[in-house]
């Protein structure tokens, strides 16, 4: 019985082993690029093992005659012969297993040999299109669709191709729709083709409301994202509909004649800039922060204004600091804004520890960072910066001015009160 039981556990080993051998060798062919060149390797390997298993083996078997110098020199021709067939194997295997090795080494850097996913070809298309054979082109990328269903690239640039060279809004319309409806687009690829559609009905229908309302859709199917967040201040800065009207109609610039011989009038006249009222520039940003209280670049616009033309830094800061507290701001926004007050405060009566505060909240946020970095070196030389400035003159207001172009706000504060700001974010 004890027996029997070795046997089948012979057997199963050497299933095991048989089976392990050809899992490699099946393996090894699949992924081989000279199947000939390694067929005949396996053919001299298996001959070469078996002149050792079936000729050199009974050789060392034997006792050499019977004497110490027969069994001296078989042992020495045995030798010879073992190293003849390993110098042969070596020869054989050694530059496969250098190139595996290798390129398991090689794999940590590029990926290893897996293939990308595949993707539509779109090359043909694009290339008709640059010829003008827009229905062709057209064509090209919906044999590619149907080959590569979902995919975005593909979709856009049937869109681009729709709307830029055949002027099919409504066509392009029902691409993109049928793009943000499909399962499995990323977020911001969603929020790509909703704002491409709506530059598209600004650009060839001026349909400001449309365009709108194509971004709102960010907004319901993305919300508490920084793809809304985006949107939100693509809406509050919509072209006019004055602007898009006259730039569908073009019509004609009347010059204003100027002065004649300048330069023999003795005093050069002022030239009256745009928005030079402080007052009259702080009723503008706040009436646009009154219908888009989340406008990041007006709200920014309008701390500059407070630092500069009406030299409250503590208004300028506490816009900055509502634009710094949006969850959803961009980092690369947070960075600026932060470096923004650390320069007001450097230039106000607030003192050196405030702007260093500043710079130091870049840093906690992300201490390796590069703009951490740069806040580092700002913070070495920051009290040579300090003495750089120039300390500003306090602008004593009137009670007219403290409301700073917020007259008739529903925040701005009771005339003669200590400060005054735009609306502040909701909630």
């Amino acid at each position: 019985m004890t027996g029997f039981l070795r046997w089948i556990g012979g057997v199963v080993v050497g299933l095991a082993l048989l089976a392990g051998v050809f899992w490699v060798l099946r393996s090894a062919w699949r992924q081989s690029e000279d199947r000939p060149s390694l067929a005949i390797r396996w053919a001299l390997t298996l001959a070469n093992l078996a002149f050792l298993v079936f000729v050199l083996g009974p050789m060392v078997a034997g006792d050499g005659g019977g004497s110490l110098v027969g069994a001296m020199a078989t042992a020495l021709f045995a030798g010879s012969l073992i190293g003849l067939s390993g110098l042969i194997m070596a020869v054989l295997w050694s530059p496969s297993i250098c190139d595996a090795v290798g390129k398991r080494i090689a794999r940590l850097f590029d990926g290893g040999d897996t293939p990308p996913d595949p993707e539509p070809l779109l090359s043909v298309a694009e290339a008709r299109r640059k010829q003008g054979r827009y229905a062709e082109a057209e064509a090209e990328v919906r044999r590619q669709l149907e080959r590569f269903p979902g995919s975005f690239r593909a979709q856009m640039l049937l869109a681009e191709i729709q709307v830029a060279d055949r002027r099919d809004l409504a066509a392009a319309t029902t691409t993109i729709t049928e793009l943000v409806n499909e399962p499995g687009h990323a977020p911001k690829n969603i929020a790509f083709a909703l704002t491409w559609l709506a530059e598209w009905h600004l650009k060839l229908t001026a349909d400001r409301d449309g365009a709108r309302a194509i971004l709102e859709q960010i907004l319901v199917r993305l919300p508490d994202s920084p793809e809304a967040h985006l949107a939100r201040q693509r809406i509050a800065h919509l072209t006019p509909a004055q602007m898009l009207a006259e730039a569908r109609a073009r019509p004609r610039i009347e010059v204003p004649k100027s002065e004649e011989r300048l330069g023999l009038l003795g005093e050069t006249p002022k030239v009256q800039r745009r928005d030079s009222d402080p007052q009259e520039l702080a009723a503008r940003l706040v009436a646009q922060l009154d219908a888009f209280p989340e406008d990041n670049r007006t709200r920014e616009e309008l701390a500059v204004l407070y630092a500069e033309g009406f030299q409250r830094p503590d208004l300028a800061v506490e816009q900055l600091e509502q634009l710094v507290a949006q969850p959803l701001a961009p980092a690369t926004d947070v960075v600026r804004w932060l470096n923004l007050e650390a320069d007001i405060l450097l230039g106000s009566a607030a003192g050196l520890e405030p702007a260093r505060q500043a710079l130091q909240r870049i840093v906690d946020r992300d201490p390796a960072a590069p703009a951490a970095e740069n806040a580092r070196r700002r913070l070495v030389y920051i009290q040579r910066q300090a003495q750089g400035k120039k300390q500003s003159q306090v602008l004593r207001l009137g009670s007219y001015e403290q409301r700073l172009g917020l007259k008739g706000s529903p925040n701005a504060p009771e005339a003669g009160g200590q400060s005054a700001c735009p609306p502040h974010w909701p909630g």
